[in-house]
């Protein structure tokens, strides 16, 4: 029995690559790259196959182990499928970017100059995400009913310097929001140090990030963490400052870790009732000139997708997500926002307990928040 579970198994995974390699000849370095990563990971399935099999082995119980079998072939059969479905969307993003390799990296490109984040005022930040020190967001994250998350995004004074460019250290950190017995609760579920430059132009790149994933309060994973020219990875043109409808480019660039893309659908966009509506506080119908509306994808989750609205002035106003291509209800919403950390006291926010929030994010990320707010 077990070894009809193995070899059957492995047969399945050796004709998937093996049809894969001999029905695509790749054309360009995007499509070569997909090729390579599929047969990564499929290689990887088999790896996680046979260990998974392996412990099933050391199960006595014969009916256990036959179930852990049989479990540990569905998982290699599930995951196969996830392989398949992220090569289809590498290729489908080479044909969406047009690009044949990503090179060079931003950051090295001599034909891109970067500013202090120090001199970026008013006049010259990006106009769809400021790095001027101090500048704070408040979003709200739930399905336009319920509020179970909250996230804070904060513009530091710090720098990081990334392939000799100085880039702005943003921390952004997310938490479930527990009301009980008139105390208000908050626990972080992901802490995100950010790495952004800004060129001349007004564009803003990413230089990486350190992303610290918590599950119950305790730290479970680094996941969708990179930097710029460590371990072959590449910045990324995070938005620009005058977006092209109908271009695309990628955000990032860590193989198999970071791949976020963007594509610019409209400008002068207001949220249709499909998508949910407006963000009250924040009305792109309201708005001079509408919002920047875009579509946010990666091909490492190729199911989900965010179209995102960006208020001129203002930046990011909302995000609602997408499943298969069909919208799921749930979204974030700007809340409020300003040029200091006191922004978390005003009535706009509405925050019920701004005290007990700056504690949780002084806990977790003190050079950033534990200052002089509020009082």
């Amino acid at each position: 029995m077990n070894k009809i579970h193995f070899s059957g198994m492995g047969l399945v995974l050796l004709a998937m690559s093996m049809a894969f390699s001999g029905s695509v000849t790749a054309q360009t370095g995007c499509e070569k790259t997909a090729q390579l990563m599929f047969k990564s990971c499929t290689a990887e399935v088999k790896e996680e196959f046979s260990a998974h099999r392996a412990n099933c082995e050391n199960l006595s119980d014969p009916d256990a182990r036959l179930d852990c079998l049989d479990s540990a072939e569905e998982m290699a059969d599930d995951n196969s499928e996830e392989c398949t479905g992220i090569r289809e969307a590498r290729v489908e993003a080479c044909d969406l970017l047009g690009e044949d390799r990503y090179d060079p990296d931003p950051l090295l490109n001599p034909a891109i100059v970067f500013i202090d984040p120090d001199t970026i005022d008013a006049m010259s930040a990006n106009s769809y995400l400021s790095l001027q020190a101090g500048k704070t967001a408040v979003l709200r994250g739930g399905d336009g009913e319920s509020w179970p998350e909250l996230v804070v995004v904060h513009v530091t004074d710090q720098k990081r310097i990334i392939q000799g460019v100085q880039c702005r250290i943003v921390v952004d950190i997310a938490m479930a929001v527990e009301a009980e017995n008139g105390q208000v609760e908050y626990e972080v579920e992901e802490h995100t140090d950010d790495w952004y430059g800004q060129a001349t132009s007004g564009d803003v790149y990413y230089c990486g990030e350190l992303s610290r994933n918590f599950e119950d309060g305790i730290l479970d994973n680094l996941d969708g963490s990179f930097e710029a020219g460590k371990n072959l990875a590449k910045a990324g043109l995070l938005i620009s400052a005058t977006p092209m409808i109908g271009a695309a480019h990628r955000q990032e660039f860590a193989l198999g870790e970071a791949e976020d893309m963007v594509e610019y659908l409209a400008m002068n966009a207001v949220p249709t009732p499909e998508e949910g509506g407006d963000n009250p506080a924040f009305p792109c119908a309201e708005a001079a000139m509408g919002c920047l509306k875009t579509r946010d994808l990666a091909a490492i989750d190729p199911e989900s997708t965010e179209y995102k609205f960006y208020i001129d002035g203002i930046g990011f106003v909302l995000a609602v997500s997408l499943e298969d291509g069909v919208l799921t209800g749930d979204r974030e919403e700007l809340v409020c926002s300003g040029d200091s950390l006191d922004v978390l006291w005003s009535d706009d926010c509405g925050i019920d307990d701004p005290e007990e929030l700056l504690v949780t994010l002084c806990r977790h990320a003190p050079d950033a928040f534990c200052g002089e707010a509020g009082d």
